[in-house]
């Protein structure tokens, strides 16, 4: 019910539990949840109360969280004196990371009180100790406020002066401005324009910047003034500054970035590809020492890719490995090349620049890349027996690497994402956990008691280990999944200790956690990703497990989907982590976005009182993101690198791409001009084919 949202119902239904079951293990659980369900109602009294009870019952495991909570509820409760006690009773107990934040929080219920004094005392503490220079920005801002209050307004603007120097790029800095400018205080305008723009109040930065152009112009002025009249959708008048700024100016040093967003202004904004390619140009021949020359020069041979003239890009990127071999983009220049012209159909000459690409590649993915379409170039003229001699030798290159598993299937004629039977779960994990412990004592030193799937009492007892499986018991899986994250990073070098920690996140169905275990296990043994392959397979099973097989299988043959494919994307978007969130709000195993969920559920008509948090049950978010990809399957008939693209870059960016390379999905991948789904089918595609070695007999 509060998973729902349903917090009355649900704070009734827990406080008939704690009346019946007094003595149940759960208790202390039940008054942690009806708390949190009282705080959402506002009845903080209640949640108070709550809290304290849970303290009573569990205590010395997340004392400082839950001191925390009791403090936030009675600020909110307009009772910060009496919060005050309970974050320095948080201070005072162990938690994950440091203070700051409970300390902020403490100056906080001072000003609250009226207590300035003791409130600047407190943010000058944090200022010092703090290298964050937006959390320094904040404290000055707090301080400067306090200051304020007491009449002492010449020492406010003090602080505020400080940020405006020292943190223009701070939005509280912005604030402490506003303060100044109102009240008259001198302001150096330079950084007063700086902060107006790193605050988007890009007019007032223009006026300022104009005022320390008519009096002192310098490229940095023109630089900023440039990229906010670009915000305000001038592009010309923003070009006109680059150009003053790359142009005038030659010693200072905003020149360059000056040089470079004109040239983007020019393609990005204007559509003026030809100009665009011409100012990077010159950018190169003016500064051919320059860090910045060759991704310059990367940039023209793009900027020709997106007018569409590729005969130029190629000749363009061919440039790199001759005047840039050092680079690191001389091989990608290249490799760049052999693209642009087996698009246009160039074959000979696409093969001459894979076969350049080829001989300076240093990685063995590169190798492998640069091998595939040597054989891709040989194919398309017929030359069927020199094409699978490049696709063996790219096969070999890399084994675990999306190129040589790619080149594999081509020599062999398999389709993409073909599995090539039935895959068998039923493997004896017993026999192959006893093998691989075997493996682990020759490989490491073994001193602590059996059996290797327990914690020691070094791991049991650990705080981190005791506060994390606390934090599971009440559902905080962000603040265990940071505990159990720095367990790990502490024991990293210890693959005795990472191995029992591994069984530990397995038990607790833990899987990101254990997959990351197993795969550090076997960098401790010196082993990159193709010498895995060799490791006991166990530790694969781990990395590469089958989980919530249950009810992924069914819902791929629902759908028609292969079921390590569907395992393959989960496993790339979550690592099996029911409860994952991404930085844009995408939830669950399968990372779907809430508005894209709510469509689906309006579709599906199901689950029931449907919200964004069921996105964190993994049947609902199987079958949501099961329904999104059948949708896209739809789009792109059948095409499954285009199915993928649209599921991680969106499907309008995807038709963009197919109308690029509409026949060939090599040549697609490779038109993908956005790293994250570039990567993202790589990534499936390696995923699918050790799924297809642990799991299908050959």
């Amino acid at each position: 019910m509060l998973r729902a949202g349903r917090r009355a119902e649900a704070a009734e239904a827990l406080g008939d539990f704690i009346a019946e079951f007094g003595t149940d293990d759960r208790l202390a659980l039940a008054y942690f949840l009806r708390g949190t369900a009282y705080e959402d109602l506002g009845a903080l009294d209640l949640a108070v109360s709550d809290y304290q009870a849970y303290l009573r019952l569990r205590p010395g495991r997340i004392d400082s969280l839950i001191e925390e909570r009791i403090g936030d509820v009675l600020r909110r409760a307009g009772l910060p004196s009496e919060a005050i006690p309970h974050y320095r009773s948080a201070e005072a107990s162990p938690r994950l990371g440091g203070t700051l934040g409970l300390d902020i929080k403490i100056g906080r219920a001072f000003l609250e009180i009226g207590d300035e004094a003791s409130a600047i005392e407190v943010f000058d503490q944090v200022y010092q100790q703090t290298t964050d220079p937006a959390t320094k920005s904040t404290m000055n801002l707090l301080a400067g406020q306090a200051l304020e209050s007491l009449g002492d307004t010449q020492a406010a603007y003090d602080r505020y002066l400080d940020s405006v120097q020292n943190f223009p790029e701070a939005y509280d800095s912005y604030t402490g401005l506003i303060t100044l400018v109102d009240a008259g205080i001198p302001v150096d305008e330079f950084q007063r324009g700086l902060i107006d723009f790193y605050a988007g109040a890009y007019q007032p930065a223009v006026n300022a910047l104009d005022r320390v152009l008519a009096t002192t112009p310098s490229g940095a002025a023109y630089y900023f003034r440039g990229l906010a009249r670009r915000a305000l959708e001038d592009a010309a008048g923003a070009r006109a500054d680059f150009i003053r700024a790359a142009q005038d100016f030659p010693d200072d040093p905003y020149r360059q970035d000056a040089w470079l967003q004109q040239a983007r202004t020019e393609w990005a904004y204007l559509g003026l590809y030809t100009e665009a390619v011409q100012t990077y140009l010159a950018f190169v021949e003016a500064l051919p020492d320059s860090p910045a020359a060759s991704d310059a020069l990367f940039a023209a041979a793009q900027t020709s890719e997106r007018s569409g003239d590729l005969a130029v890009a190629a000749e363009i990127w061919l440039r790199l490995p001759f005047e840039y071999p050092a680079s690191s983009l001389a091989f990608q220049g290249a490799y760049e090349a052999g693209i642009a012209r087996f698009r246009i159909q160039d074959y000979p000459r696409a093969r001459q620049a894979f076969e350049l690409a080829h001989q300076i590649a240093g990685e063995p993915g590169d190798v492998a890349s640069s091998l595939l379409w040597v054989g891709k170039s040989y194919a398309a003229v017929g030359e069927t027996g020199a094409a699978k001699v490049a696709w063996l030798e790219a096969s070999n290159a890399d084994p675990t690497g999306y190129y040589s598993v790619r080149a594999s299937d081509l020599m062999e004629g398999r389709a993409m994402f073909d599995a090539g039977g039935v895959p068998n779960f039923e493997v004896d994990l017993d026999a192959e956990r006893r093998e691989a412990e075997t493996w682990l004592r020759a490989t490491f030193p073994i001193a602590g008691p059996e059996p290797l799937t327990d914690l020691d009492g070094r791991l049991a007892s650990d705080p981190r280990m005791v506060r994390g499986q606390e934090f599971l018991r009440l559902g905080l899986f962000d603040d265990a999944g940071a505990e159990f994250a720095s367990l790990q990073l502490e024991y990293q070098d210890d693959a005795e200790s990472t191995y029992r920690l591994m069984h530990q996140f397995l038990q607790l169905r833990l899987y990101r956690q254990a997959i990351l275990a197993s795969r550090q296990i076997l960098q401790l043994a010196g082993l990159d990703d193709a010498a895995t392959l060799s490791a006991p397979v166990y530790f694969n099973r781990v990395r590469f497990g089958p989980y919530f097989r249950e009810l992924v299988l069914p819902e791929a043959s629902k759908a028609g989907f292969d079921g390590l494919f569907l395992l393959s994307v989960i496993r790339q978007e979550s690592l099996f982590d029911g409860y994952a969130t991404s930085s844009a709000a995408a939830r669950g195993l399968m990372q779907v976005v809430p508005s894209t969920a709510a469509e689906i559920a309006d579709q599906l008509g199901w689950p029931p009182d449907y919200t964004a948090d069921d996105l964190y049950r993994p049947l609902v978010s199987i079958r949501f993101g099961v329904q999104y990809l059948t949708a896209q399957r739809e789009l792109f008939e059948g095409d499954l690198f285009a199915v993928l693209a649209a599921y991680n870059g969106g499907p309008g960016n995807t038709l963009v791409w197919e109308e690029l390379a509409p026949d060939d999905p090599d040549l697609f991948l490779e038109v993908i001009r956005l790293a994250e789904p570039h990567r993202y089918i790589r990534t499936i595609y390696e995923a699918f084919a050790i799924y297809r070695r642990l799991y299908v007999q050959p």
